[in-house]
């Protein structure tokens, strides 16, 4: 490995029009980062873009009128995108025969840049087997913590976009009302919690906690079913105390988290079969608690800092010398068709 330092520029503003892609810029942001490889300078200076070793391009502000030129052959330029891959608004068309690397939450990126994984903390594998679960369930039924306790409400979403969106995920929650009672926080519902105070215009850490502490699930529900696209909606509830329902439609959520750790809806027949199942739940404190088995043998990494560890992937792979040339000839398959997007299925 080349330990000499490696220049990686951002080029265009990212989201909430900062250049700083949420790791900031020089020379010491990846080791205080932690990146085990950190020997890259970042800057948003343009001037001497025929000195970097990558350049960074955010989907939301890519424009083929506001480019590097000339383009030197030993850069690699670098796809970054947080978006779910059903918004079709950013059009890729254009990039063809541009981008080296891709960098965004498919685990199929060139660097990938989940919104969070979940890891075992000993010798437990993140999928056992039945027997294995027959155990771990066992098991939990012997725990002294009874997750129910104290919780007088059935379910909760936070929701600020009420606007027609391509998960189906509005249609759900008012079809499933129908059976069971959700508070609904933020525009589209209400009742109110305070944002983050930061750029990310996620639920406060305190809304979180008081909607785990009254209610037994919460609908963690995407606003666009691509595949491996899974949020902070899921990974920020599975800290707490509350049952996550997801909505998922490529088993994503299966292959990231252990099983029995969340309700998949789209598993069931129809959404009065959900809606029958969380009243069991609601009604058996034993069957509820096992859906926390798993909490003394994972953990949930999902930090701020371990989403912006991507930036050590990416300096990691600036020093591997190994890795051959590459270009995305067709970025459009890769982008839009690979990531097998499913618009407005039917609720039932």
């Amino acid at each position: 490995m080349n330990t000499t330092f490696k220049r990686i520029l951002f080029w265009n503003e990212g989201n909430n029009k900062n250049k700083n892609y949420g790791v900031g810029h020089g020379r010491d942001v990846l080791q205080k980062l932690g990146c085990p490889v950190w020997q890259c300078e970042i800057s948003a200076n343009r001037t001497d873009v025929h000195t970097y070793d990558a350049v960074l391009f955010h989907l939301r502000t890519w424009s083929k009128n506001d480019l590097p030129h000339p383009r030197l052959a030993n850069q690699r330029y670098v796809f970054w995108s947080m978006e779910s891959a059903a918004w079709r608004i950013y059009s890729v068309a254009p990039m063809a025969e541009f981008f080296n690397w891709t960098m965004t939450y498919r685990w199929d990126s060139d660097v990938v840049a989940p919104y969070g994984y979940v890891r075992p903390i000993g010798n437990v594998p993140l999928h056992p087997s039945e027997a294995q679960m027959k155990f771990y369930l066992s098991n939990h039924r012997n725990s002294s913590r009874n997750y129910a306790k104290r919780k007088t409400k059935m379910a909760v979403w936070f929701a600020s976009n009420c606007r027609t969106v391509v998960s189906s995920r509005n249609e759900l929650v008012k079809e499933l009302q129908k059976y069971i009672a959700i508070d609904v926080y933020g525009t589209c519902g209400n009742l109110t919690c305070p944002k983050k105070l930061d750029d990310s215009y996620e639920s406060s850490e305190e809304c979180r906690d008081l909607a785990a502490s009254e209610h037994k699930f919460y609908l963690s529900l995407e606003n666009s079913l691509c595949r491996d696209y899974v949020t902070e909606k899921l990974f920020a509830m599975m800290h707490r105390p509350i049952i996550p329902v997801v909505y998922g439609l490529h088993d994503d959520q299966e292959k990231l988290a252990p099983p029995h750790s969340f309700i998949n809806a789209a598993k069931f027949e129809n959404t009065k079969a959900l809606a029958d199942y969380l009243i069991l739940l609601n009604n058996n404190d034993t069957l509820y608690n096992e859906y926390f088995w798993w909490k003394p043998y994972f953990k949930v990494h999902d930090s701020e800092d371990e989403k912006n560890k991507s930036m050590c992937r990416l300096c990691a792979a600036l020093h591997d010398e190994t890795l051959p040339p590459k270009i995305y000839h067709n970025l459009t398959d890769w982008w839009d068709t690979q990531s097998t997007c499913i618009f407005s299925p039917k609720i039932s």
